[in-house]
């Protein structure tokens, strides 16, 4: 049987990171993908430069996150739990040059490194098999609720210098022990940083518990881009058979519903979100023309949140459901050249903690999201 190093087997949580609904039975298995996925993120077998040795850039920048210590879940690919304590210790920003003289992906060229240095504690009773893999529940938030790219970064700084962010993650990690390690994420220019979070169960935009780790500023900077409620916003939706289009969009309403607005409804919830506050957002669509436009724009948006989160919409089963609060057509219809529909999507806040702050638009073929200032009623 084919055996990896730890190396190996943290690129490959890497490169399904963005995917976590692919959840795979062994890291074995995982392990295939990362050597089919050498020449896509370079370094797949390499590990980061080592931490401590580099004398520190002046053009780096410490982040004021609010560090500290969370008692959190660490849920691994086979969907096995673990009890850990995450202390963040420090987040770094980078400068674009580092990426310059290390071996990464081309399309990470050009974008700004954030170091994250970060200590876990198994706080449970059971050994953590692949202590490695704990931080594959973060997420480093950008001010444009995009995601950081969690990278790997081998060669070093140009000139040689090595960077000083090492993953030290050992393979396994025994009930009450510890390790320090720092990871890298990868920012376009620009983008400053809003939170870190982490996901219990290991899916970002899931129902289970959050930990957040707010970086000072961070909300005053993604408000400074948003447009206000009752703007109109072209938004790129693609409509597959005419392909992708540009719909005059405007946000209408976003209001707090109640739990009991959803009894008895089939809309495929988690233990997690049945305990949540449902939030009912209202978008109105305008068809350009000149065909006929079909109305299931709703999938589409996302309700944010202060914390950084990106909460999707959920929809009934049953097409003629009627829930107060949340006025829709459910029934899937066509509107003509010029005329407009209103569509209400469902957001489950699980985390009492955090708050809604804004509403985005995932637009076709654009990593970053159209967003308006939320209107809570």
């Amino acid at each position: 049987m084919t055996t990896y190093d730890a190396s190996v087997l943290r690129q490959i949580r890497i490169i399904v990171r963005q995917g976590k609904s692919m959840h795979l039975s062994s890291y074995v298995t995982k392990a295939a993908m990362c050597a089919a996925a050498i020449p896509l993120l370079a370094g797949c077998t390499g590990e980061q430069g080592a931490g401590g040795a580099a004398e520190r850039p002046a053009s780096w920048k410490d982040l004021p996150v609010r560090a500290g210590a969370r008692d959190v879940v660490h849920t691994d690919t086979d969907h096995r739990s673990y009890a850990v304590r995450i202390t963040v210790k420090s987040l770094v920003r980078g400068s674009a040059e580092d990426m310059r003289g290390a071996r990464v992906d081309k399309e990470l060229k050009g974008m700004v490194p954030h170091y994250l240095s970060f200590e876990v504690t198994n706080t449970g009773r059971k050994k953590i098999p692949a202590a490695y893999m704990v931080d594959s529940n973060f997420a480093l938030n950008g001010t444009d609720w995009a995601r950081g790219e969690e990278v790997s970064i081998s060669g070093g700084r140009a000139g040689g210098v090595d960077l000083p962010c090492a993953d030290t993650a050992p393979k396994t990690l025994a009930p009450g022990d510890s390790y320090k390690s720092c990871v890298t994420y990868a920012l376009p220019k620009g983008v400053g940083v809003l939170s870190l979070t982490h996901n219990a169960d290991g899916y970002l935009d899931e129902g289970g518990a959050v930990a957040t780790w707010p970086v000072e500023g961070g909300l005053k900077a993604a408000s400074a881009g948003l447009a206000e409620p009752g703007d109109r916003v072209r938004v790129r939706w693609d409509s597959h058979e005419d392909g992708v289009l540009e719909l005059p969009a405007t946000l209408v309403s976003v209001r707090r519903g109640s739990a009991a607005d959803l009894a008895g409804l089939d809309l495929n919830l988690n233990e997690k979100e049945r305990r949540g506050v449902p939030y009912y957002v209202s978008v109105t669509y305008t068809n350009p023309g000149p065909k006929d436009l079909y109305t299931d724009q709703a999938d589409r948006v996302r309700l944010l949140t202060e914390g950084g989160r990106q909460i999707p919409g959920k929809t009934p089963f049953v097409l003629d459901t009627k829930i107060p609060g949340c006025p829709s057509d459910w029934v899937a219809r066509t509107i003509s050249p010029g005329d407009s529909v209103t569509e209400c999507s469902i957001h489950l806040m699980t985390d009492a903690g955090d708050k809604p702050f804004a509403v985005g638009f995932a637009e076709a073929g654009r990593p970053r999201l159209v967003a308006w200032r939320a209107p809570l009623h």
